[in-house]
This record gives structure tokens, C-alpha cells and sequence, in this order.
């Protein structure tokens, strides 16, 4: 009886079947190989049958072990194209060609439906005779080039000397059918397969049927029933070819008494229609956040509270799909847990920091034809990989300065680097070797690959760490990738990668194991798992997380070429055995079956029903569908956990007070600094707005990520603009009051002080509107002009940008000869004052520019707009000047007058709105109002009251830090 099939519902037994056929085997010598889909059954299986000292008997492979073993036995010689190389003809075929098809997702699905007829064993006159009658049978419109590109694709291994896998495969076999005596008669175990791809079937029917070996097959499936409708075409396939059929019976004594009953009605009644519903007790719960975030802290919680009562890490197992579950996030949570866990992850070479810089150094390679280099982000990944810079902030520092100068460009980003620091030779030495070909450029990208991974391990010679395996499995994914085009390049160097660039675009989408992450090893570690890794496990408590609508069940994958009715018709009218797509969601159904049947005691389904932005997500109906095996109060039972619960986050009550800001600050050091401080009026501004955010902007002073905006730039130019203007009016005519004789004089020098000022005050780092931004504001400031002129004042601009307390070291310009202002207790106030006025009687009054519109006098103590009336106190304190008003001076927008408050007892003539002259009383008034506001600011600062002030945190209210503030306003 070389075929055995054995089948069953999930924990019916086939796996004992299966192991004791090995033990069987292994009793007579047989040493059979024991074939299962992942390296995580493999992983399994072998400490299993360790256990049982039965694995020296015992081979535990993948299909492309048992694939490997084949081509050994029957002596297939011919070299392999690797998966990189393959797809590098392809592409290079169809361009030829040509095709539509050059694009990279076609390129793919081109290569699938070639290892499709390949493992078929279709010819390409047969494809092509298959096309053409096609052709004659419908006048369809076929697309034409797939058998002129089979045909050249095979006659390209032909001439390449080599094979692809399917080939290798398909002759593997065919050699075994011809001389069944080359295998030898081991048997071969098939375990845990969902489903049977043609090859694997191939392989089934080769080695039992022909060769007559001893090969036994489990399948997970039962007749009649929804969850296996999927598996139904393999059974039906498997059945014929089958001697022994060995059908399982469901057994519910995998299942621990207080959870058989929930349990078992799960593996009985998934998908069916018309279940009775029972009571879930304890065994079957839902959790649903309110964000993603709040979802896995639920998950935590719970996992948490199941180590706490005693059931052990390894026992313990989350599903968790990437589509629906950040993984990044989910160690995040779990590590702030202390949750120990095992996380076995997938990856690209491009998402590792190896990988990253590798290509990133690469994309700075200029290209042959002078074509421009990458991205600024191109060459911070590179300066940026482990152990490449002895001090990493000097890369901070480029991106600080590379984007507020909107050097977005990598070649710009060099120069600024290199304008500070030393020569990037490295990239200079690709480009060299990019001169020199294919091969040269690929030995230089090895030698930088392997550089990179031993920059940060030059130290000491030691065993990797369980976070640095993905860094070594990129370093071997990658090294492998390069040696496979460096051998494509010496057979035929059209197809190698000419340019670095295009050598990074052919490195970014290699696909690596990513390794394990996590807190602690295997042992003693919560499982964090996908459906396909979780095969192999019983567990005593399951998690299934990210239960979300087009995750769980997963959208079936768009077909490219040949759609099922072609495929159809192709059979009929030509016998071309093509296969017919899989039903996704039968197939997905199954697969939460499979996982819902694993946990012993525990089954905890969760969701979220936002994101975090708030934008709402629907939860799977698959969990519609556990529901309606249970009593109605499961899903009003479910644990729920809002988006943007912060419960639990010690640090923020650690800075801000425990409840989120309403305790004043503790750190002495930080309140005698916040004592002594020296203020400006914008700073004292700010606090009266929202302490919370001056604490963040002036004293944790985050550094701007990006270019200052366009109209703080444009502030800053029409400052300087204005001072340079007024100073050499004054220089050319003895003064700098604007009036009609003088005005023509005042646009030329504006118009040179605009050119002289931009480079320092750049207006926007897209060339492109630059000269817009330039045009309008020398429009609005010429107007500005023109308006002050027709005014006539009788004032005379005394001070321009006049500084006081400003110090060597701060970052306002050039330091003050004026020492710092000194409110009453002990309150400093340093700040540059746009512009002093004085009358013949010397009489001086403040001016502040300001955009567009100038608050009024009436609202500066409400609205806490304090500046002019402090500047007022300051003059007349530092310069010892009478002042008579003072005003906020708008600069564009439709009303150009002066806002503020002017001393009726000043007698001073302008043209100003007539509600801002007001009784000197009031003046004064006025003024003690603002300085006793400023006052009590310090001295909030002063005992660390930082209160958080959402209405007038923000632009239009709201908070504007709520990460760190967390106020609910």
C-alpha cells in the first residue's frame, strides 16, 4: 500500500497517526523523511520526536528539502537560476519585446504562470498551439506575446546553461519514473499541508504511485462540512491515487473539561448553518479597543493577568496578522507590559538597517548619464546605520539643516555634509566601480554590505544577540542576492544590473527571514504568531488580534494573467491543463478554523473599531459568525478599552503632575532655572496662552524639523527689509521718516534690501515659489510705503530693531549694549523693538509690525497680547523717553493703520482709529495691567505651575502637544 491518506477534522488525531507511522518506519531502519510546510513545524516536529529519542531515525524537511533530496537521487547536474536572476530575464525578455507585461508586478505574475506550465510540463509549442486555437475557436483576444515569451524564456535557460526550480523539479521526477530504483524506497510523510500545490501532488504521485515508496498523507478535511469546503478539489484529487483511506473521527478530549463544551461547539459548528447556540462561559471572550493601540493594551492586560494567575508564557499564544496588526506597536505594548514574548517576523532586505543603507548608499551614486542622485533620506539611512558614525548626531544634524535649507536632494545633502564635516569617499568608490561594469559594482556593494554589518561589532568577537539575527539574515540574504547576479553577470552581462541604482531597486524587494525579536528566547515566552506558524501548536489560551474587515478574511489577490474564464476556455478548446484559481475565502475560512481549534482552555478574539486618527474600521464578520454559536450576551459581554485611554503611563505624571498637569513641577534644578529666567514678550505671550506649551517650545526647545514657514520667513525678511531701508534713508536724505519726496528713494533702497536680505532669510525651499513669495511681500511693503508716506507722520524713527538683554550667545542676533528690562519682583525682560518713534517734544512712541491685522488696545489683557505695552514700559525705562503710545503695525492686508493706544495728553497728531486715543489715566492703566500680567506669569514659572490651557493652547483653540500635555481641554 504505497499511498496512505489520512484525514480528519482538526484534533481528530492525524498528527499521532502520522508520528507513530514514523516511529514505525524508524523501528525498522527505514530512516523515512517527515515533510511539513514551515521551518516552524520542522523546529517542532524535531523536538517532539527528540523527545522521544526517535529523531536520529528521522529527517523533518520542508517540501524544498524533499525537492533537494530528489534532485540528489536522481542525478539532476544542470546549476539553478536563482529566484533574483529569474526575474531579472523575465523583465529583460519582455522589455525585448516590448510587452506591457515589463512592468514589476507583472514581471511576477509572468514568472507564476511560466513555473505553472513548467510544473505542468507544457511545452511552449504546446502553449502556443494551445493560444492559437484559442484564437480560431472564439476570435478572442488573446494576448499574443505570453507564447513568444515563453518560448524565448525557455530557449534562454537553454542557452544560459541553467534550469529554474520547476524545471529542476519536473526532470527530478521524471528521472524517478523512469528508474524508480534512484529513490531507494524511503518513505516520505506529508503533515500539516493545508493545501497541495500541482508539484506537491506531483511529487505524491511520483514516489507512491511509480516508485512505489511508502508515502502517507494527511489532510485536514471532512466531508459536508463549510470550513473545508477549500480543501475539497485536493480530497477529490488525493482519493483516487490513495490505497488506504484512513478517516478520522472528532475527538473533544483535546480540550480541558471546563472549556470542552464552548470549545468543541466551535471545531463542531464554525460556519454551519443553523447551530445551536451555548453558553461560552470562561473559554470563548472578545475585547474591543477603541484604536489599535487600545486594542493590543487590552490584549496585554489580559495576557498579564493569565501569567499572574499561574499559567506559564509558552503556553500562551497571539495571532496576529501585519495587515491588521502593527507588529512594531505590538512590541511596544508588550515590552511595556513586561509581557515575555516571541515574535517570529518576515522581512524585506530593504526594511533592515543593513539593508537601508546598503541601498541608500547606492541611490547616491550619481548615474552614468549624469541623471541626478537619490534623496536626502537616502544618504541619512546610510550615515545613519549602526556603528558607522562615532558620534550618530552629526547625521541629526545634516537633516535639520538639509531640510529647513530644503536640500531635499542627496548630492545637495552631500555637499552640506561635507561643507562641515569630511569627504563621503564611499560613495565615490561605487560610482568608480559603477564605471567599470556590472562585476565591479557588485564586488564593491558585497565589500560595503559586509562593512556595514561589522561597523557596529568591530569591538569584541561575541555571539549575535537575539535582536542583531535579522541584521545577520540580511547579510546573508543580501551577500546570497549579490553572488546570484555576479554569476548572471559572467553569463550574460545584459541581464546583471548596470548602475547602482538599478542595483538597489533589484536589492529592495529581496525577501529574508527576518528572524526572531523579542524579550526573551522560545522557552518561557508568549508565541506571537501568524495562522500558518500556529499549525504546529496546542496552546492552553489563544489570542486572535486585528479581527478587521479585509484582514481576517484577507482579499483575494487580484489575478493578472489569465483570468479563470480564460483558463477555462483554454482547457476546453485546447486540453491545456491550466489550474483554476483557489477560493479565497474558502480558504481563509478554513484557516480561522484551523486557528480557532487550537487553544486548550482560552479563546479571546479582539478589534478595534477606529484607528488612531479616529477614522472608524469594521471589525471582521467572521466574528459575526463565532457569535452565532454562542448565547446572545457574548459580544454585550465583550472588555472594551477607549481610543486614547492613557491609564498607566507613569512618566507623563512623573513631568507633568500625576493628573496629566494639575500638579506644579518637583525638580529643583529646573525650577531655579525657571526662576532666573531672562523672558522675552513673545515668551511671556506664550505662557499666558498655554504653560504646558511654553514648557515644550522654550524650555524642552524641540529644533524645527523643517523649513520655517513661509510667513514666519517672510516676517523675518520684512524685518530686516524695513531696518536696512529706514537706516539708509536716513544715511542719503538725514532722515528716515517716510514722506512723498522721499518715497521714490525708499523704493529703490527697499527693492536692494529685499536682494541683500533673501539669502539670509531664504522665503521657501521650492524654487518655484520663491519669486512668487519675493513679488508679494515687495508689493505689500511698497504699499506699506506708499501708505506711511501719505500719512505724513510728525514722528521720526529714533531706533530701528532696537535689542535689549539679548546676550552673545542667544540666537535672536546680534547681542544688545542695552541691559535686560527689570519688572517689579525681580522679573527680567529682554526683546528687539521694531521700531522707536520720538516727536519734536520727545515724545516717543512703539511700533510692532505685524502681518496683517494689529489687535486692538482694548482686547492686548484679554487676549493676552502683552508685547507693545511691555516695549512701552521698557523705553521708558531703558532709554528714559516720555512714551506717549504704542502700536501694533500691520503690513499687508486691506487696512494699513497703526492699532494700539496713543496718550490724549500727548497731543500728538495721527492717523489712527479714533477709539485708541485715550485719557493718560488709562494709558497707565493700561501698561500696569500688562506688566502685573507678565509678572504673574513669572511667577507661575517660578513655582512650576504649568497648567495646561487647551482653549488658548492652539491657533482656533485646542491642545496643541497632546501627546505630551494629554489635557481633555
Amino acid at each position: 500500500m504505497p499511498i496512505r491518506l489520512v484525514t480528519g477534522p482538526a484534533n481528530s488525531g492525524k498528527a499521532q497517526v502520522l508520528l507513530d507511522a514514523v516511529r514505525r518506519h524508524v523501528a525498522h531502519a527505514e530512516e523515512p523523511l517527515l515533510i511539513v510546510p514551515t521551518r516552524a513545524d520542522a523546529e517542532h516536529y524535531l523536538r517532539e520526536l527528540a523527545g522521544e529519542q526517535t529523531a536520529m531515525g528521522v529527517r523533518v524537511e520542508r517540501f524544498a528539502g524533499l525537492i533537494a533530496e530528489a534532485v540528489r537521487r536522481a542525478g539532476i547536474a544542470e546549476p539553478v537560476l536563482g529566484g533574483l536572476a529569474r526575474e531579472r530575464l523575465l523583465a529583460a525578455l519582455a522589455s525585448r519585446a516590448g510587452s506591457p507585461t515589463a512592468a514589476r508586478g507583472m514581471v511576477r505574475a509572468l514568472g507564476e504562470l511560466f513555473a505553472e506550465l513548467q510544473a505542468g510540463r507544457v511545452t511552449p509549442q504546446r502553449f502556443q498551439a494551445a493560444l492559437a486555437s484559442w484564437v480560431e475557436a472564439d476570435g478572442a483576444a488573446v494576448p499574443a506575446e505570453l507564447g513568444s515569451l515563453y518560448a524565448a524564456y525557455r530557449a534562454a535557460l537553454e542557452r544560459l546553461g541553467r534550469l529554474d526550480g520547476e524545471q529542476r523539479a519536473v526532470a527530478a521526477f521524471d528521472a524517478l519514473r523512469e528508474r524508480p530504483s534512484l529513490w531507494g524506497g524511503t518513505p516520505v510523510l506529508f503533515y500539516g499541508f493545508d493545501d497541495l500545490t500541482r508539484l506537491q501532488l506531483d511529487a505524491i504521485d511520483t514516489l507512491g504511485r511509480v516508485v512505489a515508496a511508502k508515502v502517507t498523507v494527511s489532510l485536514a478535511y471532512e466531508p459536508a462540512r463549510v470550513a473545508f469546503a477549500g480543501r475539497a478539489a485536493t480530497f477529490q484529487t488525493l482519493a483516487p491515487l490513495a490505497d488506504e483511506h484512513l478517516a478520522l473521527e472528532p475527538r473533544a478530549d483535546h480540550y480541558a473539561p471546563m472549556a470542552r463544551a464552548a470549545l468543541s461547539h466551535v471545531e463542531r459548528r464554525l460556519f454551519e448553518l443553523g447551530a445551536a447556540r451555548v453558553d461560552p462561559g470562561s473559554a470563548v471572550r472578545l475585547l474591543e479597543g477603541g484604536g489599535e493601540r487600545a486594542e493590543l493594551e487590552l490584549v496585554a492586560s489580559e495576557v498579564r493577568g493569565l501569567l499572574e494567575g499561574g499559567m506559564r508564557a509558552e503556553e500562551i499564544a497571539v495571532l496576529a496578522r501585519p495587515a491588521g496588526t502593527s507588529l512594531d506597536l505590538l512590541e511596544e505594548v508588550f515590552a511595556a507590559a513586561a509581557i515575555p514574548f516571541d515574535l517570529h517576523r518576515r522581512g524585506r532586505f530593504a526594511d533592515t538597517a543593513v539593508g537601508r543603507a546598503l541601498l541608500g548608499a547606492l541611490r547616491c551614486v550619481a548615474a552614468p548619464d549624469g541623471a541626478a542622485a537619490g534623496e536626502l533620506g537616502d544618504l541619512l539611512a546610510w550615515l545613519r546605520a549602526p556603528g558607522s558614525l562615532a558620534h550618530p548626531e552629526l547625521a541629526d544634524r545634516l537633516e535639520l539643516s538639509a531640510r529647513r535649507a530644503g536640500a531635499l536632494g542627496a548630492e545637495r545633502a552631500r555637499e552640506l555634509w561635507e561643507e562641515r564635516n569630511w569627504r563621503l569617499e564611499t560613495i565615490d568608490r561605487l560610482a568608480a566601480a559603477q564605471q567599470r561594469g556590472a562585476a565591479s559594482l557588485l564586488e564593491a556593494a558585497a565589500r560595503e554590505l559586509y562593512w556595514l554589518f561589522c561597523a557596529p561589532r568591530r569591538a569584541e568577537a561575541r555571539v549575535l544577540a537575539r535582536d542583531e539575527r535579522q541584521e545577520a539574515g540580511a547579510l546573508a540574504a543580501g551577500r546570497r542576492a549579490l553572488a546570484e547576479l555576479r554569476e548572471l553577470a559572467k553569463i550574460d552581462r545584459e541581464l546583471a544590473p548596470s548602475t547602482a541604482a538599478e542595483l538597489a531597486l533589484a536589492l529592495e524587494q529581496v525577501d529574508l527571514d527576518g528572524g526572531r525579536t523579542g524579550s526573551v528566547g522560545t522557552i518561557g515566552a508568549v508565541a506571537v504568531l501568524d495562522p500558518l506558524a500556529l499549525r504546529a501548536r496546542r496552546v492552553r489560551a489563544l489570542f486572535v488580534c486585528g479581527l478587521q474587515e479585509g484582514v481576517f478574511p484577507a482579499p483575494a489577490r487580484p489575478g493578472t494573467l489569465l483570468a479563470d474564464d480564460e483558463r477555462r476556455r483554454l482547457g476546453e478548446v485546447a486540453g491545456l491543463p491550466l489550474e483554476q484559481a483557489k477560493d479565497a475565502l474558502a480558504a481563509e475560512r478554513y484557516l480561522f478554523y484551523a486557528a480557532l481549534s487550537r487553544p486548550e482552555e482560552q479563546l479571546i478574539l479582539s478589534w478595534h473599531v477606529a484607528d488612531d486618527d479616529g477614522d472608524a474600521c469594521s471589525r471582521s464578520l467572521f466574528v459575526d459568525d463565532l457569535c452565532d454559536l454562542f448565547e446572545e450576551d457574548l459580544s454585550e459581554s465583550a472588555r472594551r478599552r477607549p481610543l486614547g485611554a492613557v491609564d498607566g503611563l507613569a512618566e507623563i505624571g512623573e513631568m507633568l503632575g500625576a493628573d496629566g498637569g494639575e500638579e506644579p513641577l518637583r525638580d529643583e534644578l529646573l525650577l531655579e532655572r525657571l526662576r532666573t529666567h531672562v523672558w522675552s514678550a513673545s515668551s511671556i505671550e506664550r505662557w499666558v496662552g498655554c504653560p504646558v506649551a511654553w514648557f515644550v517650545e522654550r524650555m524642552l526647545h524641540p529644533r524645527a524639523f523643517d523649513p520655517d514657514p513661509e510667513p514666519l520667513a517672510r516676517g523675518g525678511l520684512a524685518h530686516a527689509a524695513l531696518k536696512d531701508t529706514l537706516e539708509a534713508l536716513r544715511r542719503d536724505t538725514g532722515s528716515a521718516r517716510l514722506t512723498a519726496a522721499t518715497l521714490p528713494r525708499a523704493r529703490e533702497l527697499l527693492a536692494r534690501a529685499l536682494a541683500e536680505n533673501e539669502p539670509s532669510h531664504p522665503l521657501s525651499v521650492v524654487p518655484a515659489r520663491r519669486t512668487a513669495v519675493r513679488r508679494r511681500l515687495h508689493v505689500d511693503l511698497e504699499r506699506y510705503l506708499a501708505h506711511a508716506a501719505q500719512q505724513d507722520s510728525p514722528l521720526e524713527p529714533l531706533e530701528l530693531e532696537l535689542g535689549f538683554g539679548i546676550g552673545a550667545d542667544d540666537d535672536r542676533g546680534e547681542p544688545s549694549t542695552l541691559p535686560a528690562f527689570e519688572l517689579p519682583g525681580g522679573m527680567k525682560l529682554r526683546g528687539r523693538i521694531d521700531r522707536v518713534d520720538v516727536s519734536e517734544a520727545g515724545d516717543a512712541v512703539v511700533y510692532d509690525y505685524k502681518a496683517s491685522k494689529a489687535p486692538a488696545a482694548a482686547k492686548w489683557i484679554k487676549d493676552g497680547s502683552l508685547q507693545v505695552a511691555l516695549y512701552m514700559r521698557a523705553v521708558e525705562q531703558l532709554l528714559g523717553l516720555p512714551v506717549a503710545g504704542g502700536f501694533y503695525q500691520p503690513l499687508s492686508g486691506d487696512e494699513l493703520r497703526a492699532r494700539g493706544v496713543l496718550d490724549r495728553d500727548s497731543e500728538l497728531e495721527l492717523d489712527i482709529v479714533r477709539t485708541d486715543v485715550c485719557d493718560h489715566a488709562e494709558v497707565r492703566e493700561l501698561l500696569d495691567e500688562a506688566v502685573e500680567a507678565a509678572g504673574a506669569a513669572a511667577l507661575e514659572a517660578g513655582r512650576g505651575q504649568l497648567e495646561p490651557r487647551a482653549r488658548t493652547c492652539a491657533f482656533r483653540g485646542g491642545c496643541q502637544y497632546p501627546t505630551i500635555c494629554r489635557s481633555e481641554g
